[in-house]
């Protein structure tokens, strides 16, 4: 018997639906570990897919992803959408145009959810405070040093994993402090290298249905 067509209706019923809260975009230099994060959490927090977009970037240094970002904050544009926020999620690394792609952050446009040096910084700090800067040594970047610590603490580790978020979830509220004591101390020094951003955005992300 031939399957009945679908109605265009039932398809549109099917369609994430945007809910009373913010609108977010979360631009991601990493094309895994930080889109599975944040996609993790906006799971777990049950916020909506039409009301939070999280991508990586077309290209892998830090001013890729503010390009992208004001990319799609223009098509939203003509279109008569908008973001509520746009938050570029980069790293310090190595990377030569760092200062150059911070440098293009539009206060209230864009905001930046930057690590020193990386991303796993902030998963390191469910662990416990900590400050000793990462700097490359024995051949080896900072980050990679980094990534080494937090795999002496999570040897399950892997970047893009799924389920970290939650893995660690009940660290999260130690974490939180962690990042911002590490935040307060590399204000007050100069001294940026451990430090992250992230709490910011998932502080924000988490209080957004309040």
């Amino acid at each position: 018997m031939p399957r009945k067509p679908r109605n265009p209706a039932d398809l549109r019923r099917k369609a994430p639906k945007r809910e009373p809260y913010d609108r977010v975009l979360i631009v991601c230099e990493g094309e895994k570990t930080e889109p599975v994060y944040f996609e993790d959490l906006r799971n777990h927090y049950g916020l909506s897919t039409a009301n939070i977009a999280v991508t990586p970037a077309h290209g892998s240094d830090p001013v890729s992803v503010v390009k992208h970002a004001k990319k799609l904050l223009k098509d939203e544009s003509k279109q008569g959408e908008k973001f509520d926020k746009v938050y570029c999620v980069f790293d310090r690394d190595e990377h030569t145009n760092f200062d150059a792609a911070s440098s293009q952050l539009n206060a209230g446009d864009i905001v930046s959810a930057r690590s020193w040096p990386c991303f796993e910084f902030w998963l390191l700090l469910h662990f416990g405070y900590q400050r000793p800067p990462f700097h490359p040594a024995h051949g080896r970047t900072g980050a990679q040093l980094c990534q080494s610590s937090l795999k002496a603490e999570l040897p399950a580790y892997t970047k893009g994993m799924r389920g970290i978020f939650d893995a660690l979830l009940p660290n999260l509220d130690a974490d939180i402090q962690n990042a911002e004591r590490a935040q307060r101390d590399a204000q007050a020094t100069g001294e940026q290298n451990p430090s992250t951003e992230v709490h910011e955005l998932v502080k924000y992300l988490r209080n957004l249905k309040n």
